[in-house]
């Protein structure tokens, strides 16, 4: 700007000296205007200059303003994001948790009810039983997906496609809600049309899951009157069917402002209701979803004081009658008979009392099982087998939580080996997530804890054919006894093999081995589940949870830890003492006065068998105890190996053998 000042200026200078002085009195009017033109130019041009400098800095700061709030808004975003996928971990970690705690005690009602049942019983109480196996199995199928909202919300949920009897369907929902029904002085109605001739092709564990999450809600928001269950048949042809179904209550009924966000998950009508009725708002999103899902749409109705109508229409396909029995015997889901096996199968299992129940499963259907402590052992037996040139395992069977190696990367380490041989997880955790990583480790597939013998024969025929009958073998004992010995062996068990686990906790807090304390906790709520200790079981889990989310375990989690341990101990040990060491002894020397002492020969060929056995942890070590006790050898070592042989801890057992054969 300045540059251009001093050329106007310079130019008006030249000019005035190139004319005379009367051409320059002349024209200076003009050489003014023409030196006020350029002046006013020359300030518009440095205001404008100015402004524009201003604007530039302006712009600038504007610039860097958005700049910094577009960093920021990117990270809000991305704190957001995170904070999102923590919560979203959070519910996934909860919800597994849930999942892994209520299918514990369900190990316990299922296992001991089928049990309960092979025994001698009146009729009344087998039929008892059967509605509490039938029941147990419907929850644990519905725990399997359920609490698995994750499933649901990311579309991964199957729906079966069988065919069912609606009015079988409605007297099973019948009896589930009826108990409560009762007690509040609730009348029931129930009608099902016939479809007479035809039977619609569905999913009846999830329509009855409806079905009871509406009733049960009918029934929960309901102090008097009636609640139906309705099916009324609206179209039917050659290959289908649409039914409506619907259930009235005489109810509290509900605003139209309470009606907008029942549906939404973790909702109900008001706060107060969660307080005073019970329950976690979860029930009606799960049924919406399960509805659309097979192709309807639940609609409410509903008014203050008067009650509610939730209802929905379904079209099923359709076979008649006489296709149902061709079509049940291609469903895998039908009742099996008990099969009989042969082969034999690896275990990798952690916990005593499950590798007992496991290996009570596998002999029943007549395989002989070979047991590992960790992962690391089994990869050992399997590679000992290679090396040897023996047979290799039919099937494996591999935990997942396991100490030293655990059931993901021994199962990789095997499946890197190239034999061939079917691997299961068998685990508690059945999330989708974990199930995707069972897949991708290369595992066949997985069976659920807790197991029905269904499940477990279900699985074995997918990679054994079953013997024929003839070759069952026959069993010296009754069913009954065998199971009310079997049950009396693992109580035993369990008050062996934790009278030092609160000692253990303790002295693992001690020195701030957190992982370890808390899979000893883990272990004592897992056992205790199996034989039915539920106030152990919740003062474990407990602790257990404080330990995995690292919290601080309070002195009264552990004292009431503490308590309920020694008092289930004193109730089993009151109930089925164990005969002491030396009473054991003077016994077996009256039952067997007269039994020949195997000599020098016989007792190397017995301790070379034996120690092969452990060796490979096979289960049949079990089957040589009873000719332990003849062998002449020091009676402390030989009874801590024959308890260590029947406790399942061939490792150990392995370790003691050594040291009574120096006598040798």
């Amino acid at each position: 700007m300045r540059i251009i000042f001093a050329l106007i200026i310079l130019i008006f200078l030249l000019s005035c000296g190139n004319v005379s002085d009367e051409q320059a009195f002349e024209l200076s009017p003009l050489f003014f205007s023409l030196f006020c033109l350029s002046l006013c130019i020359s300030i518009i041009l440095i205001v404008l200059l100015h402004r524009n400098r201003n604007l530039g800095r302006r712009f600038e700061e504007l610039l860097k303003e958005r700049t910094a709030e577009l960093h920021k808004s990117k990270y809000d975003l991305e704190t957001a994001l995170k904070s999102a996928k923590a919560a979203n971990y959070s519910k996934t970690v909860f919800l597994a948790n849930m999942s892994h705690e209520i299918r514990t005690p369900m190990n316990s009602i299922v296992g001991f009810s089928e049990l309960a049942l092979d025994s001698e019983s009146s009729p009344k109480t087998k039929e008892y039983l059967n509605q509490i196996l039938t029941n147990a199995s419907w929850l644990l199928q519905i725990v399997n997906d359920v609490l698995d909202i994750s499933k649901i919300e990311s579309g991964k949920m199957e729906l079966e496609n069988v065919p069912f009897d609606m009015h079988e369907l409605f007297s099973s929902c019948r009896s589930l809600v009826m108990p409560k029904a009762a007690e509040k002085g609730i009348m029931l109605h129930f009608y099902a049309e016939p479809s007479i001739g035809r039977r619609p092709l569905g999913d009846p564990t999830r329509l009855r899951q409806v079905f009871v999450n509406l009733l049960t809600n009918a029934i929960k928001f309901a102090n008097a009157g009636m609640v139906k269950l309705l099916s009324d048949i609206v179209n039917m042809d050659e290959n289908t069917i649409t039914m409506h179904f619907e259930v009235k209550d005489s109810g509290i009924g509900m605003t139209s402002e309470q009606i907008k966000r029942i549906f939404d998950p973790f909702i109900q009508a008001e706060t107060g209701t969660t307080r005073k009725f019970g329950g976690t708002g979860l029930g009606l999103t799960i049924t919406r979803n399960i509805v659309e899902r097979m192709g309807g749409k639940l609609s409410v109705e509903s008014a203050p004081g008067i009650g509610s109508k939730f209802s929905f229409d379904l079209t099923f396909k359709t076979i008649s009658i006489s296709e149902e029995e061709k079509y049940e015997k291609k469903n895998m889901m039908i009742e099996i008979e008990k099969p009989n096996f042969e082969g034999e199968v690896l275990l990798c299992e952690d916990n005593e009392m499950n590798r007992m129940v496991i290996c009570e499963h596998l002999a029943r259907v007549g395989l002989r099982t070979v047991v590992a402590e960790n992962g690391k052992i089994g990869v050992n037996i399997v590679r000992d087998r290679i090396k040897k040139g023996e047979k290799l395992f039919d099937l494996i069977f591999m935990d997942i939580h396991m100490p030293i190696m655990d059931g993901i990367d021994a199962s990789q380490i095997i499946i890197n080996m190239n034999l061939g041989i079917p691997i299961v997880a068998i685990t508690a955790n059945i999330m989708v997530e974990d199930i995707e990583v069972y897949q991708k480790s290369g595992m066949n597939e997985y069976l659920s804890k807790p197991f029905t013998s269904q499940d477990l024969w279900r699985c074995l025929l997918k990679y054994f054919t079953p013997a024929p009958t003839e070759s069952t073998q026959q069993e010296d004992n009754p069913p009954d006894e065998q199971d009310m010995a079997f049950q009396i062996s693992l109580k035993q068990l369990f008050v062996r093999t934790s009278k030092n686990k609160f000692k253990d906790i303790a002295k693992a807090l001690e020195e701030d081995d957190i992982k370890l304390a808390h899979r000893i906790s883990h272990t004592i709520k897992s056992n205790s589940a199996q034989i039915g200790l539920t106030s152990l079981q919740q003062a474990a889990s407990d602790v257990e949870t404080c330990l995995k989310e690292r919290h601080f375990v309070t002195s009264q989690q552990l004292s009431l830890l503490e308590k309920e341990l020694n008092n289930a101990i004193l109730q089993i040990e009151k109930m089925y003492p164990i005969v002491p060491q030396e009473a054991s002894k003077e016994n077996d020397n009256r039952n067997n006065e007269g039994k020949e002492i195997p000599d020098a020969k016989a007792v190397k060929e017995l301790l070379d068998n034996l120690e092969m056995m452990l060796k490979n942890g096979n289960t049949d070590s079990l089957k040589l105890v009873e000719s332990l006790r003849f062998i002449p050898a020091d009676e402390m070592l030989k009874n801590k190996l024959i308890q260590q042989i029947d406790d399942f801890e061939f490792e150990a057992a392995m370790l003691t053998l050594v040291e009574l054969r120096k006598i040798f």
